[in-house]
């Protein structure tokens, strides 16, 4: 069995704990430099083969608004569901998170699509991470008709969006959902 390590310095700990989904933001707009940080440890997650798989769409007209929420679905990807996450109005930042699937096939064939989701998502993680840091709370949104949401934003081909991202100041309290311990995730 492995057990948790505490640390004299356990604030890493502190700031994953605090990195929940949040949908409900302040008004108060995000400071560029701290987006500029959140950006670029984006930019710092694994990349098999240094392929670099990501596009990032920055959402900042109410029409490109409104054409995003029309493709996204209720959190339980409810059937007929469409529009099931308006309060993306609200969010200060919205960030759409793509695939350039043209850097991945090339470097390595069919396979490297898979390999170029799982990096873009270490990559979210990285841009969360830091968010936090600058005491911003963030969302991924995966719930969305892919091909709705591809055709509102007029995207090319070899784009493909895997999830929003939101960032800005929560307007309520974190509450922390359980987690399963160390002990219970080892079989």
């Amino acid at each position: 069995m492995i057990a948790l390590v505490h640390t004299e310095n356990a604030e890493w700990h502190n700031v994953m704990n605090m990195i929940i989904n949040v949908r409900s933001y302040l008004e108060a707009p995000v400071p560029e430099q701290a987006l500029n940080e959140v950006f670029h440890a984006f930019t710092l997650g694994p990349s098999l083969a240094n392929t670099q798989p990501w596009e990032l769409l920055l959402v900042t007209t109410s029409e490109e608004r409104e054409k995003l929420i029309a493709a996204t679905l209720d959190p339980f990807l409810s059937p007929d569901s469409y529009g099931g996450q308006a309060w993306l109005k609200s969010a200060p930042v919205i960030v759409v998170v793509m695939l350039e699937k043209r850097r991945a096939l090339v470097r390595l064939g069919e396979r490297g699509e898979i390999f170029a989701i799982q990096d873009t998502f270490s990559a979210i993680q990285n841009a969360r991470l830091s968010a936090a840091v600058h005491g911003l709370s963030t969302s991924v949104i995966r719930e969305f008709d892919p091909q709705i949401l591809h055709k509102n934003l007029e995207l090319p081909w070899y784009i493909e969006p895997i999830a929003i991202l939101t960032i800005g100041y929560s307007e309520e309290e974190k509450e922390i959902p359980p987690r399963l311990t160390v002990a219970e995730i080892f079989t």
